[in-house]
């Protein structure tokens, strides 16, 4: 009886190349299901398997993996346009209740919620949620200011 390691041998000497690489071209270019794969291969299923689960080409894995990339990338992307902000600054414009004053006061809590994000080693949905709201809103206030906001409303509502 082989064992994964007997078949690990097999399959590289017959392609030429690391396992590694022979199974990222069935797992992730070509997406093939784990009984054509063992098929292709000419190993069992449960070897197929665990060589997938191995190397994390499972759908699920590279899924999560792409997730805590994004997640890595995105609170990465927050700490450089950070960088150089004072959360506690002063406002320019608090003693007025205007536009300018809503929008600077949504540009701060925008710059707070992706500061408490990358404080964070969890995906906290309420602060990503927030962030996502804020940022629509400013781009709302902007196309707003710019006399936009009208043209955009009445070409959404003909989508309906």
């Amino acid at each position: 009886m082989m064992t994964n390691k007997d078949y690990k041998e097999m399959v590289e000497k017959k392609y030429g190349k690391p396992l590694k690489d022979i199974m990222y071209e069935l797992c992730v270019i070509r997406d093939v299901v784990p009984s054509e794969g063992a098929s292709e291969l000419g190993v069992p299923k449960n070897t197929f398997l665990s060589w997938r689960n191995q190397f994390r080409f499972g759908p699920l894995q590279r899924m999560a993996d792409y997730a805590e990339q994004m997640r890595k990338e995105t609170i990465n992307e927050y700490k450089k346009e950070l960088q150089n902000i004072d959360l506690e600054r002063d406002f320019i414009y608090k003693d007025e209740i205007s536009i300018k004053g809503f929008k600077e006061l949504m540009e701060r809590f925008l710059e707070l919620e992706k500061y408490k994000r990358t404080l964070s080693d969890i995906a906290d949905m309420s602060i990503m949620m927030k962030i996502a709201v804020i940022e629509q809103t400013l781009s709302y206030l902007t196309e707003y200011e710019q006399g936009k906001l009208y043209e955009r409303f009445n070409r959404e509502s003909k989508l309906l």
